[in-house]
């Protein structure tokens, strides 16, 4: 993973819900500048984001006694379709401070969504936009 500077775009289901804790931990230990989730867990991996974010600043702001300033944490998402919040995490996400160049994909389940994310980036790198009905869509992409 890298160090800093980096969006990482999380799919998980309910069968991976264990997985999840321990690589949110890893990622911002590794300075995320930006989360994306998808799958039927991106809301709850983005509260979970949410809340290492907030232990983090009161572990912080206990040893340092300084207020913790969250301009500079990462931006939290959730996407409802799979293609959107991809789309999302490698166009529009951004880090008013640092240049994100790099988009890491952390697939938890057993669907192995490469192929699609290769297809998504050609699409993408092509123009390709989604539509209103594709970001409202409550559906996991195959």
């Amino acid at each position: 993973m890298p160090k800093n500077d980096w969006v990482v775009f999380t799919i998980a289901n309910k069968e991976d819900e264990e997985l999840v804790p321990p690589v949110v931990k890893i990622c911002m230990d590794k300075n995320v500048s930006y989360t994306c989730s998808a799958g039927t867990l991106a809301h709850w991996t983005e509260q979970y984001f949410d809340e290492e974010i907030t232990g983090q600043a009161l572990d912080y702001e206990m040893q340092t006694k300084k207020e913790f300033d969250y301009e500079f944490s990462p931006v939290t998402t959730a996407h409802q379709n799979f293609s959107e919040g991809f789309w999302f995490a490698s166009t529009l996400a951004h880090d008013p401070y640092n240049e994100i160049d790099k988009v890491v994909c952390l697939d938890f389940t057993h669907r192995k969504v490469k192929k699609h994310l290769t297809v998504l980036i050609d699409k993408i790198n092509n123009g390709w936009l989604p539509s209103d009905e594709e970001i409202e869509l409550a559906e996991y992409d195959n």
